[in-house]
């Protein structure tokens, strides 16, 4: 267990005093705790006795007063119970007195104001008396029915005012005697410390080079023991200073000799610790580039994969997208020719109203298959069916557009239309988590990568859609700033936590669950805008939301930028 600063602080300077002070120190210290002993045990006496004559007062006075009230109360006698409250207050250290009746009014008081207004609580001790005034009350009873009680307040301040004229003699006493204990240790001290006082100075005679000193010796005690003692150490000291010297002269030269090739040693080995940091330098530099292509690559040729299966899946379903459009349009003309089949046959129903039963069952049947109602459902059924052959005809187009990952060729591109690609590619991820609202503002072509783009905002809008827990929002906002163009995302998901923030772009770091996420998205979609000229701003608030916001160049600058991002 670590000692604490202020005690190691404390061992230092009582280490340094003299004997002389540590002898008076510790003799204090010793009359100073008795001391303290017995001037607090005796004011600790004073105050109970003090409190339990305060309270046995309190407690009679009420008792008395109760019973002196008691009659007048029974019969109601206001006016002697006013005269009862005045003359009870004639006692010294009362502050007020009440008589209340069985139902708690008041009958008669007399005393401070301040204290008759506050609300009664009866002390059980002196120490609950916080306002300074001690509360106790006594019941008035009669064959053991109460039939009211008596409230009194005692002031405790000539308890604390008793206590504090006794704290102010213990201390001058305490003081004297203080004084007194001082003076005798000093004289102790200083007849034991004479001696040492002669060891000292020979010591320092020892430790100024006069090897050999001696102190004269007194007496036959511990102290003129360890006299003889010094005496006998700073002869020896005295031949082994000789020796040492003549040792000390022979191996300087040794010691020349071995320094002059310890440093041309010690050289030679920091140009070569140099150049090994340098070289490791380079090799983590080379590493973390290598680890950057690498993911790369990895997504391009996962990028690339999915492409050429989206290409195949998107040629497989324009084929029976096809001929299912062209069955509902050449559907679609058959009902109309049947529905002017049959507005001919109703036009002609006025003629059958002669024939027995014949307009009856025409009439029945028309009923029975709900005619009219079937008229508007297929229009409806085939309306919603050319309206599903769009939806999927566009979606197989998005796919294919952004499929196209793996072409390098840069174009002036409409960032809208990219995201608005992406959203039908992403549309199924985001519609069951949250709303989607667009503000889009007024945006100049890009000269960019469009679907490196793509990408980007596709690994956004996923990330937004998985941050939020049950149901939220999903903004996206467009805009530009002189010759620059911005794209935000905002979610009301559960945000990034503070330490996380400054990580979300290094390769592999996700937060999500073990087999949820790669870490990749975030780092890719980081390269590309960067290799586009353009930044990436995070605004991010934990268990509120979080807030990207996408910078890109309306023009790029040098054609080397343009190599990176391909």
């Amino acid at each position: 267990m670590p000692v604490p600063t202020f005690w190691r602080r404390s061992e230092v300077s009582i280490a340094a005093m003299s004997f002389r002070r540590k002898t008076i120190l510790g003799i204090a210290l010793i009359e100073a705790a008795l001391l303290l002993i017995l001037v607090g045990t005796g004011l600790s006496f004073m105050h109970q006795s003090n409190e339990q004559e305060l309270i046995k007062r309190a407690t009679t006075t009420a008792t008395l007063f109760a019973t002196t009230t008691k009659n007048a109360v029974l019969a109601t006698d206001l006016a002697s119970l006013e005269s009862f409250v005045h003359e009870v207050m004639k006692n010294s250290g009362l502050v007020y007195a009440r008589v209340r009746d069985m139902d708690g009014m008041v009958l008669a008081q007399a005393g401070d104001t301040a204290a008759l207004t506050r609300p009664f609580t009866a002390d059980q001790e002196v120490d609950d008396a916080t306002d300074g005034v001690l509360d106790t009350y006594a019941e008035i009873r009669v064959a053991g029915t109460t039939y009211g009680r008596v409230e009194l307040g005692l002031s405790i301040r000539e308890i604390y005012e008793a206590l504090a004229t006794a704290r102010q003699w213990v201390t001058v006493i305490a003081v004297m005697e203080m004084g007194l204990v001082a003076m005798f240790s000093f004289v102790l001290g200083t007849w034991l410390t004479r001696q040492l006082r002669s060891l000292k100075q020979a010591a320092e005679q020892v430790a100024g080079g006069d090897l050999g000193f001696q102190v004269p010796v007194k007496g036959r005690d511990e102290l003129a023991q360890t006299a003889k003692a010094f005496n006998n150490m700073s002869h020896r000291l005295r031949h082994f200073n000789d020796e040492l010297e003549q040792r000390v002269a022979q191996r300087t030269e040794e010691l020349v000799q071995t320094q002059q090739q310890l440093q041309i040693d010690l050289e030679r080995r920091r140009k070569m610790g140099e150049a090994l940091r340098q070289e490791k330098q380079q090799q983590r530099e080379l590493i973390r580039k290598l680890e950057q292509a690498h993911n790369q690559l990895l997504q391009s040729e996962k990028l690339a994969s999915i492409g050429q299966l989206a290409a195949g899946v998107a040629h497989e379903i324009n084929n029976p997208v096809g001929y299912i459009s062209s069955n509902l349009g050449t559907l679609e003309e058959y009902q109309q020719d049947l529905f002017q089949v049959l507005d001919v046959y109703e036009s002609l129903e006025p003629l059958l109203q002669y024939e027995d039963g014949a307009l009856q069952r025409i009439h029945e049947i028309k009923q029975a298959v709900r005619l009219d109602h079937l008229r508007q459902d297929v229009r409806d059924l085939l309306e919603e069916s050319q309206q599903g052959v769009t939806r999927v005809r566009q979606i197989v187009e998005d796919l294919k557009d952004f499929s196209h990952t793996d072409e390098g060729e840069w174009a002036q591109a409409d960032l809208h239309q990219g995201l608005e690609s992406t959203l039908n590619i992403v549309s199924n991820e985001i519609k069951y988590k949250a709303e989607m609202i667009k503000e889009y503002g007024e945006l100049p072509l890009v000269f960019c990568q469009a679907p490196q783009l793509n990408q980007v905002f596709m690994n956004l809008l996923v990330n937004a859609a998985q941050a939020i827990e049950v149901h939220g929002v999903i903004t996206l906002r467009t805009g530009s700033e002189q010759d620059w163009v911005w794209v935000e995302i905002s979610d009301t998901g559960q945000g990034i936590a503070p330490e996380h923030l400054k990580h979300i772009f290094d390769p592999f770091f996700t937060t999500k669950p073990v087999g949820s996420g790669t870490g990749l998205g975030l780092s890719l979609s980081y390269g590309i805008v960067e290799a586009h000229g353009g930044r990436i701003d995070v605004d991010s608030k934990l268990g509120k939301g979080t807030r990207f916001r996408v910078w890109l160049p309306v023009r790029q600058g040098t054609e080397d930028r343009r190599e990176a991002v391909g």
